[in-house]
Parts: C-alpha cells; sequence; structure tokens
C-alpha cells in the first residue's frame, strides 16, 4: 500500500501537527515514506498538476490537508491517458481518493483549491498488501460505496459513519449532496424489510434494487420522527438489495443501522383474514408497517403497503367507496381476492391525492375492497366507508319532476344522486344515469348561472323551462368528473328546473351546487355606473364587501367579490393594467360588460407562485371598456391597487 498526503501549507502551525500526525498512523501501520516532499500555494480556483509514478499491485490514497485559510480542497488523479481513475467528492479542508492501478504507468495527482486559499505538500507512503482490487472514485477508502458495499446480515447492528464517505448519490426524499455508506443484502425468500438508522446527525436511508440507480429506489425516508431517526420498510422478492445510509444536504456523522425480515405470510391466509366492511360506517385504519401483497391496475401498479377487506353484497346494488388518507393512496375493488384479474373498479385520485372514490353497479355476491398506495412507499392512515343502495334507485331529495328540490339562490345545495332514478335526459347528456332536479325562481329577465363544484359523476348539467319536456331545454353543458363548471345562460322572468344527471348507470354521487341569478336591468345600471379609469392615476380600492356579479375564463372562473371600472379610448391604443392585492386576485377585461363572452384578455397570476399580482397588456381600438378587478374561483376579496398606463402602439 501507497499513500500520497497532500497538506495545505503556509504557517499554519496547526496543520504541521495534523500532518506529523499522519505521518505517525501510517509509520505505524507499517508504511515507510517515498518520495519527496513537494510544496507550493494556490489561489482560490487554481491548480497544479503533479507527475507521480505509480506500481500496479498496490493501493494508493491521497489525502488532502486544509489550513485554516481553506474552505474546499479537491483531489482528482488521472492515468496516462489523462481519463480521471479516482476523485475527492467530498468538501472541507480535507480530502482523500484511495485507487490501485492495474498497470504500470505515469499518473497525474491534480490538487485545486475549490474554496479559500493556502499551501499544499505532497508527500508519499509505501508498503503493505499488494495485489489489491481496482476502487475507483472513492474518498477515504472505498468500503461502503457500489463497488465495494458492506455485506449485511439481518438482524446484526451495524455501527459506522458517513463522515468519511463518498457523495455519489441522493436518495428521492431528501436534498443536497451529503456522504453515504453502501450496505448489500440478500434476501432469500419474499419478505417484509424493515431498516431503522438512529444517527448523531440528520440521517437519512433508503433502499435501492440497483445500487446507483435512484430509479429503483423501493423506499426512502428522512425523519421518523426527527431528524436523528429514519425507518423504512418494503416489500421484497428473493434478490440482491442494496440500503443506503445518508444525510439531509451536507449532514453527515456516526449512526447504528438494524435491519429485519420477516417472510410473508401467504396471500390466502390474508385474504382469509380480511376484515369485513360494514355498509355505510367509516373504518380507520393504517398502510403504515404493513406489506405489499396486492397490486392494481391503477395508482402505478400500487406497489405500496396495503389492507384488505371483504364486502358482502346481497342483490344488485350500487357501489359507492370513499377515501381519504394521509398519503398518496388508492382504492381498488376485485371478486377474487387473489386473482389480479378479476379487478373491477380502480381509482388513484379523485380530486386530489388525498382522497380516492369509486362507483359501480354490482351484481350479488361477495368483493373485496383494497386500500393501498400510488407506486413504492406510499403509506399512511386512511378513512374508507362503502355505501350500498338499489340498483334502480328511489327516494333521493329531488327525486323527479313531481317532487323537485328547491334552489335558494346563493345559497350552495349538496345534491347526491345515489339514490336516484333515471328520469330525464338532456341534449348534451344524461341518458341513461341517475339524475335529480332542482326548481328555482326568475322575476325579471337575468342571467342564470349553475355553479357545479367537486361532482362525484360524469354526466351533465341542464336547464328547463318545461321539467321533462326536451324541447323546453335552455342550456345543457356536460359534467367532468372531478372538475368545477358553471352553466351559464340568460332567461325570462318565470320558474326553471335545474337538472343534475349521469352519464351513464355507474355515474352517480354528490356535487355541491349554486344557483345565482342577476337581474340584467341591474347589472346594466351597475355598468353604466362604472368608475372612469383616467391613465395614469392610481385605483384603490376593496372587494371585501361586494358581491360576485362577473365571471372570468381564467382564475377558476373568477367566481369571487368583483368590481367593474370602465376605461374609454379615443383611439387606437397599447393598454397596460397592473393590479397589486393582499389576496389571490385576478383582472380581466371585456367589450359588453354584461357579456362574458366579449371577453378580450384575463390574467390571475403575473408570474407562477406569485398570485398577489396580475397584468393585462394588450392593443384596443377607439370605444370603451370594462376593466374588473376579481378573485380567484370563489371567496378570495381584499384590498388592491389599480394602475392604467396608455401609449401609442
Amino acid at each position: 500500500m501507497c499513500l500520497v498526503l497532500l497538506a495545505a501549507c503556509g504557517g499554519d502551525g496547526g496543520l504541521e501537527s495534523r500532518f506529523v500526525a499522519v505521518h505517525n498512523t501510517m509509520s505505524a501501520m507499517g508504511l515507510a515514506q517515498t518520495g519527496a516532499i513537494s510544496a507550493g500555494s494556490l489561489a482560490e480556483g487554481d491548480d497544479v498538476t503533479l507527475d507521480q509514478e505509480f506500481a500496479p499491485g498496490e493501493c494508493y490514497t491521497i489525502v488532502a490537508l486544509g489550513s485554516s485559510s481553506v474552505d474546499d480542497l479537491d483531489v482528482v488523479v488521472r492515468d496516462e491517458a489523462g481519463e480521471e481513475v479516482a476523485s475527492d467528492s467530498t468538501r472541507g479542508r480535507e480530502a482523500a481518493v484511495q485507487f490501485c492501478p492495474e498497470r504500470a504507468g505515469a499518473h497525474q495527482v491534480v490538487v485545486r483549491m475549490a474554496e479559500g486559499d493556502g499551501g499544499y505538500t505532497v508527500s508519499s507512503w509505501s508498503g503493505g498488501v499488494g495485489g489489491a482490487s481496482t476502487a475507483r472514485g472513492s474518498g477515504g477508502g472505498s468500503l461502503g460505496t457500489c463497488q465495494e458495499p458492506i455485506d449485511l446480515v439481518a438482524g446484526q447492528p451495524a455501527h459506522g459513519t458517513t463522515a468519511e464517505g463518498q457523495a455519489r448519490m441522493t436518495g428521492p426524499c431528501i436534498e443536497g449532496n451529503a456522504p453515504e455508506q453502501v450496505y448489500r443484502i440478500q434476501v432469500e425468500e419474499r419478505s417484509q424489510l424493515t431498516a431503522v438508522v438512529s444517527s448523531s446527525y440528520d440521517g437519512a436511508v433508503y433502499l435501492l434494487g440497483a445500487c446507483g440507480d435512484i430509479q429503483s429506489a423501493l423506499a426512502c425516508n428522512d425523519d421518523s420522527p426527527d431528524t436523528t431517526r429514519a425507518q423504512i420498510d418494503a416489500t421484497v422478492d428473493p434478490g440482491e438489495y442494496f440500503i443506503v445510509v445518508d444525510g439531509y444536504e451536507q449532514e453527515s456523522g456516526e449512526y447504528d443501522l438494524v435491519v429485519q425480515l420477516s417472510a410473508l405470510q401467504p396471500v390466502a391466509a390474508i385474504c382469509s383474514d380480511a376484515t369485513p366492511l360494514t355498509v355505510g360506517q367509516a373504518v380507520n385504519g393504517t398502510t403504515e408497517g404493513t406489506p405489499n401483497y396486492f397490486q392494481a391496475t391503477c395508482a402505478g401498479g400500487a406497489r405500496s403497503a396495503d389492507r384488505v377487506y371483504s364486502l358482502d353484497v346481497p342483490s344488485r346494488s350500487r357501489l359507492r367507496l370513499r377515501q381519504q388518507s394521509s398519503h398518496d393512496g388508492a382504492l381498488y375493488v376485485r371478486r377474487a381476492c387473489d386473482d389480479p384479474t378479476t379487478e373491477i373498479a380502480c381509482n388513484d385520485d379523485f380530486r386530489g391525492e388525498n382522497h380516492s372514490l369509486i362507483t359501480a353497479v354490482v351484481d350479488p355476491g361477495r368483493y373485496f375492497v383494497f386500500s393501498d398506495g400510488f407506486g413504492n412507499g406510499q403509506a399512511g392512515t386512511y378513512t374508507l366507508e362503502a355505501e350500498l343502495t338499489a340498483d334502480g334507485g328511489g327516494g333521493a331529495t329531488g327525486e323527479a319532476c313531481a317532487a323537485p328540490g328547491t334552489a335558494v339562490v346563493g345559497q350552495e345545495v349538496e345534491i347526491d344522486t345515489f339514490e336516484a332514478r333515471d328520469d330525464l335526459s338532456g341534449s348534451c347528456g344524461g341518458g341513461g344515469g341517475p339524475d335529480v332536479v332542482y326548481e328555482v325562481s326568475v322575476r325579471a329577465r337575468s342571467r342564470i348561472r349553475v355553479n357545479v363544484n367537486d361532482p362525484e359523476f360524469g354526466g351533465a348539467v341542464y336547464l328547463q323551462s318545461t321539467c321533462g319536456d326536451t324541447s323546453a331545454e335552455v342550456a345543457c353543458q356536460r359534467i367532468e368528473l372531478g372538475t368545477n363548471m358553471v352553466l351559464d345562460a340568460t332567461v325570462g322572468r318565470g320558474t326553471y328546473y335545474v337538472v343534475l344527471d349521469g352519464g351513464r348507470a355507474d355515474a352517480f354521487g354528490s356535487a355541491k351546487v349554486t344557483v345565482q341569478v342577476d337581474d340584467l336591468a341591474a347589472l346594466n345600471a351597475m355598468c353604466r355606473r362604472a368608475p372612469r379609469i383616467r391613465p395614469g392615476q392610481t385605483i384603490s380600492g376593496s372587494t371585501a364587501s361586494e358581491s360576485d356579479d362577473f365571471q372570468a375564463t381564467c382564475a377558476g372562473g373568477a367566481q369571487s367579490n368583483d368590481l367593474v371600472y370602465r376605461l374609454t379610448l379615443r383611439r387606437r391604443q397599447i393598454v397596460r393594467a397592473t393590479m397589486e392585492s393582499d389576496y389571490d386576485g385576478a383582472l380581466h377585461i371585456r367589450r359588453d360588460c354584461a357579456d362574458q363572452s366579449t371577453e378580450i384578455m384575463c390574467n390571475d397570476d403575473l408570474a407562477e407562485g406569485d398570485n398577489r399580482h396580475s397584468l393585462l397588456e394588450t392593443t384596443l381600438d377607439a370605444g370603451t371598456y370594462f376593466v374588473i378587478v376579481d378573485g380567484f374561483a370563489a371567496g378570495n376579496a381584499g384590498t388592491f391597487t389599480l394602475d392604467v398606463e396608455t401609449s401609442n402602439p
């Protein structure tokens, strides 16, 4: 073995003692100093190349020691062809690489002053065991790398430090470039693997199927429950796996690692122990610490920890399953617990990764319901509820034209077609699915808007002047599952019927519905009274006590409180309108104050992540325009300033 030592010099007394300590350590190991000592100094960013002959059959370690003025030294070794054979990736006043040349030849040792400035000294020690295998790119020794992982036996604690390790990987759940230590474990049978790291620093642990390939990560954890403890749980098949002990950002230090393997039960045993679900009664559970027994056709295969339940269906029924989870959950149903080909429905996300929803029409029999997670490593707590009702429906609020529900203008009502019959259909959809109908009275020529939020079904919403008469349809618009939408129509005085309808037999569920009616005469009067914009003068105001009179094509429909201003141009001009608000504001401009279809431009956020500024900039012909100060979606209102500038095109 031969050691080449690089030490920063320049009058640092502490450095000299460190050099002597290294020399004494090498001597105690039976190594003798060889070669001349080279010395010099480097400014930040500079490097020096030292020619060195290395012999095959020995391993060489290059160490850099920095004085107090040195923040980071880098060391690289290149062979005769100029190819890099070893490098140090740690940060600090000390750096080290180790490599074992396969053949004799001239090499170059490059010392670079990455941060700070100071001197260097080079010396070497030789002796020890020859014939070692090559280890490339290792810092502070190659053991604990992908090239030379530390073999681990389940159940036997391992103690180590990452302080002198390499920084070659970053786990998917952490940030930075901290050094790590790599362990290898052999799995003989399908098992649940649990790895716990207790550390003196902010440690992390992750499991790889292929060392160095972060895409093969099966699990990763940073804090459990705090920065000094990390734990992963994963289901593994027979084979070779790599456990990486790492750190958050640049953290490193000592740690203890314990890995346990528990053989999995047969799937048949898990299925036979499935917990029965009681219809209409929510259950709380957790998948944390449980194996991955089952997979699905959605949710990235649902290869995370899972729980299985049984559900008995006495007769042909509508089935609704709702799940809320603390993690990116998944939900699926099978006819046979252990047969993935019998899956009848699967849902990953409904209105976000923490909600899952399944609606289906099912025949009598026993079914199996699985609470799972997206992809690998998703586990946590959840609440799950199953509901059943007769397939034909009957008994829902707003069941039919003869007994419609009442829509109170401006008040949100939660409708539910789960128990409704299929009575009606619209021109844009709704045939074959359950439906409910609500009555609304209009006293004068008005604009009527039906806001449908969080629909659990796809289908249609339509407006009729005579309930059940398709020829009396005023407007119809499709509903997409989980997507908010607005039906907008102009109507005369009278009674109208709002119908919420599913697109097929298994398209049923709840939705939040609000009907708004705007008297057009009053709206036009408001537009005529709109304050005039004087370009160059700042307008300050508040929408907090206003109403929602205008909507837009951006900003989630801009269904918040708003104010309208009038802008008159005497000639073709470039118009630039900017708004600053203390809420999530929106700004839109139109030609006809009362007609949303004349919208020219709409802006929600000036830049990504900035919802306090909005900007409109366009060229307009001579005429009168209406600039509307609004808010994102519903419920966003507050104070604002509006500035409008005009210039010649």
